[in-house]
């Protein structure tokens, strides 16, 4: 058979069509000349693959490989480092100075970290407010405190970290900071947790060891569970329990404290590198600005007027309860006691009932503010306006109610951590409330951004002065004054620090009563003892005072 001169026809086609072609009985083009024109036919177009043959394969698209600097290889190990010391200063409360020391360098760390880039103005707030409220740990010397300034301190730093980057949702604290917050804690550090790990792998050599360290981290928090209940298990087996004594004898406390810190200190190390990371490498999301007011928009599908309708018996049950109980609180803006009180049950009633009606109105007002809508305009409809304004108002009467209780309270029995932390809890309600009402009539009135600048303001005035001391001395005038007749000496030793001045006074003063001297010598000879034991990380302000008013107690 003959063969066409310009295509193969293996199939033994008689007419010498290429399967091919586009029209039937028309020859193909030449091979070097794919642009051939027939003379009776439109223009040849090369098929580029068979009708039924495969498709051609879609090429994988490969997440770009991070690429880390020399400082950020470095930042990676000393984040070990950062988890370590955290784990270490957990206890803030016995090592009140090295949690200072760790605050101040986790910053540091920071800084240093994102270098000059440029960073939001916004961001600059948390690190500022963090380290002014963390010197409370020197100054002060309540154990409670303590821990709500490291804990402050540490939210600060995931804020900073969050807000200065522009995966940032605001420019400044909004309607989104809740949103805000949520990526801050739980999205950001865990979006790079695994950076430090890669970090360390990209060095020469390194990819080895930064997978070994990951798999080994794996392999411990896989292991925690089994082993524990193992343990458990074993427990009841005598032999088995003298030997796992007798090798936990050998081994002292600090190794195994030590070795639980680092063990725990390296996933809390990447925890804070994946939030650095994720803020010096802004990578677009879907936790984003304009996804969280769509979903904020979303919930707001009911009127105003279903919200005020709703709030309209609680509005009426408040009037008739505060007309009801009218006498009830001329008693106590006069302060008198009504007969059917004590002080202390007095000064309960005020508060636990302050913080039922403040939680109530409060979710109200949230509820008011997520699931109804503005008006077409765009503004806040005046029904929630005037919603708001009442039930503010309400929380803010009770508020004062409750104050003028708890003092009456304190006049009579004296100051004590709980009582002041509770006075103090209640002005942060009341000014909150008023910042609410303010908000309804100047509607360009940052609310979220004002009400944290209140809260960091109101929280340092309680966390860095030395209320322990504030609260011995209130006491000791008020006892030496004549107005209280006795002073509760072992609440002072309570004290700690704080208070040794103060019971130096009752000590050395001879006019007191034989008794009050002799608890309060018995007291100070007790903080000599625990001052011996003392480490070095418990040193603040409080502790130099006692120190010297005591050295000055033992000469007299």
């Amino acid at each position: 058979m003959n063969e066409h001169p310009f295509t193969n026809n293996p199939s033994g086609n008689a007419t010498g069509q290429n399967p091919s072609c586009n029209n039937p009985g028309q020859n193909p083009p030449p091979a070097n000349n794919p642009a051939y024109v027939p003379v009776n036919g439109p223009a040849y177009r090369p098929a580029t693959a068979p009708s039924n043959g495969p498709a051609p394969a879609t090429p994988v698209r490969r997440k770009p490989k991070k690429e880390f600097t020399k400082k950020e290889k470095v930042m990676a190990w000393l984040s070990v480092l950062a988890g370590y010391l955290f784990c270490r200063t957990f206890f803030v409360w016995d090592k009140p100075l090295l949690a200072l020391i760790f605050t101040v360098l986790l910053f540091v760390f920071a800084f240093v970290f994102f270098g000059t880039k440029k960073r939001k103005a916004r961001s600059w707030f948390y690190p500022v407010s963090a380290i002014l409220i963390t010197s409370g740990l020197f100054f002060a010397a309540s154990p409670v405190l303590h821990l709500f300034v490291f804990t402050y301190a540490l939210v600060a730093f995931f804020l900073f970290c969050q807000t200065g980057s522009e995966t940032a949702l605001e420019n400044r604290a909004g309607r989104l900071y809740v949103f805000e917050t949520v990526k801050a804690l739980f999205v950001s550090p865990f979006k790079n947790i695994g950076a430090a790990a890669m970090s360390v792998g990209s060095n020469k050599g390194g990819k080895k060891v930064g997978k070994t360290l990951l798999f080994i981290l794996i392999g411990i928090g896989v292991a925690v569970v089994p082993t524990f209940v193992v343990l458990k298990l074993l427990s009841f087996d005598a032999n088995f329990t003298n030997i796992l004594e007798k090798i936990c004898k050998n081994i002292s406390d600090q190794v195994v404290s030590r070795v639980c810190a680092l063990l725990f200190g390296v996933p809390l190390g990447m925890f804070f590198y994946g939030a650095l990371y994720t803020g010096a490498h802004p990578v677009p999301d879907r936790y984003n600005a304009e996804n969280c007011v769509n979903i904020e928009n979303k919930m707001k599908f009911a009127p105003a007027i279903v919200g005020a309708v709703a709030l309209v018996p609680l509005l009426f049950l408040y009037v008739v309860f505060i007309v009801a109980h009218i006498e009830y609180y001329k008693a106590v803006f006069t302060g008198v006691l009504p007969g059917a009180y004590t002080y202390a049950e007095f000064a309960r009633d005020g508060f636990f009932r302050l913080c039922v009606v403040a939680a109530i109105n409060a979710i109200a007002l949230i509820l008011i503010r997520v699931f109804t809508g503005k008006t077409s305009k765009g503004k806040i409809s005046p029904v929630v306006k005037i919603c708001t304004v009442v039930l503010s108002l309400v929380t803010i009467v009770i508020s004062g109610t409750a104050i003028s209780q708890m003092l009456m309270y304190v006049s009579a029995y004296g100051l004590t951590r709980l009582r002041l932390y509770t006075l103090w809890f209640m002005a942060l309600i009341i000014l909150l409330f008023l910042l609410a009402i303010f908000k309804q009539f100047i509607e360009k009135l940052p609310f979220a951004a004002t009400a944290l600048v209140i809260f960091a303001l109101c929280f340092g005035l309680l966390a860095v002065p030395d209320t322990d001391a504030f609260i011995a001395e209130h006491n000791y005038k008020c006892y030496v004054s004549g107005s209280s007749e006795e002073i509760d000496v072992d609440y002072l030793e309570e004290l700690g620090p704080s208070a040794v001045p103060t019971l130096c006074k009752l000590a050395k003063d001879k006019d007191e009563k034989n008794e009050v001297r002799m608890k309060a010598a018995g007291a100070l000879i007790r903080y000599e003892k625990k001052r011996r034991e003392n480490s070095v990380y418990i040193l603040s302000l409080p502790v130099i005072r006692a120190d010297q008013a005591y050295e000055e107690y033992k000469k007299s």
